[in-house]
């Protein structure tokens, strides 16, 4: 009689020894928090880090900064639109324009200049720090040629500041979510602000 009840206990033992690796594979590949306003999403695809030290507390005007750094595994063009916030509400805000941050150059480099002693290097959580490329998705008083994309795979990491506009003017306090669609699935990162 025991050796009739192995076979199915064996089988059931089985069955949930690999669910259980499962859910365990699965969590490898999720969000972690690197620090008080630093958050990273690592999957199989796609290795993205944000940091918000000053918005996380300052977020009473129209800009949000992000300062976020992405890698892949293989080579993908992540393009500006691929890139949004995702409000507590649920609303989705694209990246803001460069044409945006243009006619508000003045806010957006005070938002730079204030944000300047809380910057936290995004490109030191990956493997490459020899290929560091900017994301030049935003141009400032004599700044670089802007992109409205930018290549990444696993020997290339492209950071750079991302700026969110509000619509209402401020930011209200509550976890957003930043948002990086690209070929393979999507990256999702929360952002608090308190």
């Amino acid at each position: 009689m025991t050796q009739q009840w192995q076979g199915p206990i064996a089988r059931t033992l089985c069955t949930a020894i690999l669910a259980v690796s499962g859910v365990a594979a699965q969590q490898e590949f999720a969000t972690k928090q690197l620090g008080q306003a630093a958050v990273q999403f690592r999957d199989k695809a796609i290795h993205v880090v944000a940091a918000y030290y000053y918005s996380q507390r300052n977020h009473d005007s129209r800009w949000l900064l992000i300062q976020a750094g992405v890698s892949t595994a293989d080579e993908v063009v992540i393009k500006r639109d691929a890139i949004a916030l995702r409000t507590p509400k649920g609303e989705v805000i694209p990246l803001a324009t460069q044409r945006r941050v243009g006619e508000d150059t003045k806010q957006v480099e005070q938002l730079l200049q204030n944000a300047s002693v809380q910057t936290h290097n995004v490109a030191s959580y990956f493997k490459q720090p020899d290929r560091i490329e900017d994301m030049r998705l935003f141009r400032l008083a004599f700044g670089p040629v802007v992109h409205d994309s930018f290549i990444v795979d696993r020997d290339r990491v492209a950071v750079g500041p991302l700026f969110f506009e509000a619509p209402t003017g401020a930011w209200e306090s509550g976890t957003y979510a930043l948002v990086v669609r690209h070929r393979k699935g999507t990256a999702e990162l929360p952002i608090t602000l308190e």
